[in-house]
């Protein structure tokens, strides 16, 4: 009779498994028959439900490993099967969230070369959970192959990279095994993370929801909206012009900028852009490989040196950094070419990036007149796809529920960027009740969240407060919440980029949280917070905890607003007395202050003496 015993892939093979908290198990077998599994001299036992099912649940188990799990199967028949490998026991910590979280130390690479050089390291695991949606129902199973991996140079390119972060800080600081179990999808709104039950007190998301409950709607909707894009990039290619010519139109245009910026005759332009860059390199330069950074371009590109292809990416928001291989050089003048597809009228290289060619420890700027032309242009903006993994629900379901209940100290949650519109002022609300949510699936109460408030960002926004809003909810839900805590990253950001690389810093302001909230240590480093704001004979007196105050800068503290009774607010600076802030106001009485609120604040950003961010803040004046 074929095998029916299996255990959930997510203990398979070099899993971690939570150390000093009960440990459950699940997997599957033939009804009826008794399983039996034992781990490091711990055993349970359970019999298969009708549904194929089983669940046992091990006495804690003590740092360390690997150790053998062993999975026994005895039917009616008295016959008996088993399947055994090695686990680990450790630190658990489910990384979840949208893109910032899931970045992988792939895209790092150029930031931190150093961390590929290290010594592997077998006992720092990563498990990235496949991507998937349901909008029916919670998933329990996996359909795709999922595996732990240690951290070593051909697997650390798959880490998340404030998860890798994070997780060598721990293994530095308590030498036992780290589990990194990836929940992530990038663009991901909260609404997508949370089940029904929770988000029936949301009920037009529900109702939005509805036509894509039907499968072969859902198909044909998303189907449609991808052979729209087809069907526009087809047209495109059609009409493109594929070599240069100086016949069609032409131009110079100083990068990086908007495009529309760089030459008025771009404004709004929809279509295919070539451009070309020369750079002369000496002789030295000839045959070695080198690395093209050329930062984020808005939409898609392919890049060329010297007629070769170097690279390509579909995605606006990852930073183009190419290797160009060897022979691919040449003393002189060296040409490099960019086509790019330009969708909705923004097309840009993205201002404030650097631009440069790098050759062994030698680097050549490529900022400045490059050479265009128009390659085909377009009078429509290109369709967008109607993203099914997006939908609230869906990724609860194919994703979360799949993993619910797998012991971990703690979730890093790193997520808002997809809920700063129109529901931003929500936030606080969502973010609580999702806690709730996965607290609940985990049969944790007391499962920690370590929150990351959201860093900067302007280029692609307008400035209506709801980047500031979600940073406020994030800061209240760790005060509000039992067993959470939110880090500041307003300085780990950067104003023109959803994806800074600073990924270190904020993993570990993680960990001083993680060392505070979860590991009792009174002395983890902490933001100072507002206690009071009092007015008293024209001056503004704000009253920290957690001081003295510095500013990241060195600069007088600046980004505060006085907010008048009408709602109209006035930009002001002040000084730092020890833990307090002292700002002028010698006319009449504001009714609250605010400070940090907008996309990007970035001067004069108060600090305290380790370096820790303060929080954006609006309080009332008393």
């Amino acid at each position: 009779m074929k095998s029916t015993l299996h255990i959930n892939p997510l203990f398979g093979e070099g899993c971690v498994l939570q150390s000093g908290m009960p440990v459950r198990i699940w997997g599957g077998g033939r009804p009826g028959s008794t399983i039996e599994v034992s781990v490091a001299e711990r055993r349970a036992d359970a019999i298969v439900d009708a549904d194929g099912a089983w669940t046992v649940t091990l006495e804690p188990l003590d740092a360390g490993g690997p150790y053998r799990m062993t999975v026994s199967e005895t039917s009616e028949a008295a016959t008996r099967e088993s399947l055994s490998h090695d686990v680990y026991a450790g630190e658990v910590f489910i990384c979840a969230g949208q893109s910032n979280m899931e970045y992988q130390m792939e895209f790092l690479h150029w930031r931190y070369p150093s961390e590929f050089t290290r010594e592997a390291d077998s006992l720092l695991r990563h498990c990235k959970v496949p991507v998937r949606f349901d909008f029916h129902g919670p998933r329990h199973e996996f359909d795709e192959p999922v595996q732990w991996v240690g951290a070593a140079s051909d697997t650390l390119d798959e880490f998340t990279g404030i998860g890798y972060f994070f997780g060598r800080m721990i293994r530095e600081s308590f030498g036992v095994p780290v589990g990194l179990l990836n929940i992530t999808l990038g663009g991901s709104p909260i609404e997508s993370w949370m089940d029904e039950e929770t988000l029936a007190a949301w009920p037009r998301m529900l109702t939005d929801l509805a036509p894509y409950r039907n499968d072969d709607e859902a198909r044909v909707r998303n189907e449609s909206s991808i052979e729209a894009r087809t069907r526009w990039h087809e047209d495109l290619r059609v009409r493109e012009v594929n070599r240069w010519n100086e016949d069609a139109e032409t131009g110079t245009v100083n990068l990086p900028a908007f495009l529309s910026d760089a030459d008025p005759r771009l404004a709004g332009f929809r279509g295919v852009i070539r451009l070309r860059r020369t750079v002369m390199l000496p002789t030295y330069a000839v045959g070695r490989p080198a690395v093209l950074h050329l930062g984020a371009m808005v939409d898609s590109d392919i890049t060329y040196v010297n007629g070769v292809e170097v690279g390509r990416s579909e995605h606006q928001y990852f930073s183009r950094d190419y290797v160009v291989p060897e022979n691919v050089l040449k003393a002189g003048p060296n040409d490099v070419e960019v086509r790019l597809v330009c969708e909705r009228g923004t097309g840009r290289f993205t201002p404030g990036k650097r631009m440069h060619l790098d050759v062994g420890d030698d680097s050549f700027d490529l900022s400045g007149a490059w050479r265009y032309m128009i390659g085909a242009e377009i009078d429509e903006d290109c369709p967008t796809e109607d993203s099914l993994q997006w939908k609230p629900l869906g990724l609860y379901n194919g994703m979360t529920a799949t993993c619910a209940g797998y012991g971990a100290r703690a979730v890093l949650w790193y997520q808002g960027e997809s809920n700063t519109g129109d529901v931003a002022d929500e936030y606080g609300h969502m973010l609580t009740a999702m806690i709730g949510c996965w607290r609940h699936a985990w049969d944790q109460e007391r499962l920690p969240f370590l929150i990351v408030q959201l860093p900067v960002f302007s280029i692609d926004n307008v400035e209506d407060g709801g980047w500031a809003l979600v940073r406020q909810h994030e800061w209240q839900v760790s005060k509000t919440v039992d067993d959470g805590a939110t880090v500041v990253a307003l300085d780990a950001g950067e104003w023109n980029d959803l994806h800074p690389w600073n990924k270190r810093v904020v993993a570990e302001r993680l960990f001083h949280a993680a060392c505070g909230l979860v590991y009792g240590k009174n002395d983890a480093p902490k933001s100072p917070e507002p206690k009071s704001a009092v007015l008293t004979d024209g001056e503004l007196v704000i009253d920290f905890a957690g001081g003295p105050l510095y500013t990241l800068d060195g600069d007088e503290p600046r980004e505060f607003e006085l907010v008048w009774e009408d709602g109209s607010v006035h930009a002001v600076s002040g000084r730092v007395e020890g833990d307090k802030v002292v700002i002028r106001v010698p006319w009449r009485k504001p009714t609250s202050i605010r400070y940090a609120w907008s996309n990007a604040p970035g001067r004069g950003l108060l600090c305290s003496g380790k370096g820790m961010p303060v929080p954006p803040f609006a309080m009332p004046i008393e």
